[in-house]
């Protein structure tokens, strides 16, 4: 069998009957080249009858790039993150970007970062991972978008957070809740502090309080919200609903109710937010607040992008992304037992 013979940018040169450095300009994808509209899709045409394939080293030789982008998420057990990274890689493969990621395993990100600074990549999208205790001098000379987080030296993507927390307690106080508890997050990550400061907001206003013991912190974890579900359940007034910072956190708190035979929703509501896909595949399935993950990573590779190839730093000008609650089994009106605790709590 003959070897097949690379085809080459000369090539498609001879095909579309322009010259080498056309074809190159062309098949950059740099919108602001000189190329007359007909002569580019002549030279698209012919790249792909002959089925042309860039030389990405090549390129990078000569433009002194790596078309890497580099991504820190915190961890990859929540599959929250590994939808960020799905949006994003989506949309930096179409761009012709490579992505090399980085799980910070809950382990502080600089050596991460410094990684992939050796990897010579030409931007960094940093999700949730603490990029403000960063040194100043590791991010100095590098382009860097952050993912859920605000920084007055960087661009960020952030849902709409606060929003989050002010949903799921409306919810639960039309539903009737005056108990009402939350497993809030153990460890300073913004959006989860945003999502705890408008749900507690949200109660005061409504002129409900969250007692102390009601309010408990916990790892972003099954476990961990296992573990403080089972405390929850411990009380003598137990809450008639609790709110969870994330559905990692309403899973184990649902099973820590399964194991201790509560029934739910009937003696207690359940709320969870970010709506992974294991929401949907609980009985009952989980009450939660949807945050848009894929679109938070796609935002944030655009965002990127854009500032690689010359565009504009956005820093400051880019809404949140809307949350939406998404109603399911796991909430409903409290029991009329429930009404000592419903009295604590309205105190």
């Amino acid at each position: 069998m003959a070897k097949r013979t690379r085809v080459t940018s000369h090539d498609v040169a001879a095909r579309a009957g322009v010259s080498q450095p056309t074809v190159s300009l062309v098949l950059s994808g740099n919108p602001r080249a000189r190329v007359a509209k007909a002569t580019r899709a002549r030279v698209l045409r012919a790249a792909e009858e002959l089925g042309y394939r860039p030389n990405l080293l090549a390129r990078a030789l000569v433009q002194q790039r790596s078309f890497a982008i580099g991504v820190v998420v915190p961890t990859l057990s929540n599959p929250f993150f590994v939808d960020v990274v799905n949006g994003l890689e989506r949309v930096a493969v179409a761009e012709g970007y490579a992505v090399l990621l980085c799980n910070g395993r809950g382990e502080p990100v600089a050596p991460q970062v410094e990684t992939l600074r050796g990897r010579m990549v030409d931007g960094l999208i940093i999700d949730a991972a603490g990029a403000a205790g960063l040194p100043e001098a590791l991010l100095a000379d590098m382009t860097v978008v952050l993912v859920e987080e605000v920084s007055e030296r960087w661009p960020t993507v952030t849902s709409d957070a606060e929003a989050a927390g002010r949903l799921a307690a409306e919810h639960l106080l039309e539903l009737g809740h005056r108990a009402v508890a939350m497993i809030g997050p153990a460890t300073d990550v913004h959006a989860l502090r945003r999502r705890e400061r408008g749900f507690l907001a949200t109660l005061r206003q409504a002129g409900v309080s969250v007692r102390s013991r009601w309010l408990r912190r916990a790892p972003a974890t099954v476990r961990g919200g296992q573990e403080a579900m089972r405390a929850l359940l411990g009380l003598d007034a137990r809450p008639t609903a609790v709110f969870c910072a994330t559905d990692l956190v309403a899973l184990g708190a649902l099973k820590a109710c399964v194991s201790a035979r509560v029934r739910v929703p009937e003696e207690v509501s359940l709320v969870g937010c970010d709506d992974i896909e294991m929401a949907r595949l609980t009985t009952p399935e989980l009450t939660t607040v949807a945050v848009p993950a894929r679109e938070l990573g796609a935002r944030a590779a655009r965002l990127l992008i854009g500032m690689l190839e010359g565009g504009p730093d956005t820093r400051g000008r880019r809404r949140p992304l809307p949350v939406s609650l998404v109603r399911r089994g796991t909430t409903a009106p409290p029991v009329a037992s429930a009404g000592g605790a419903r009295m604590e709590g309205s105190r």
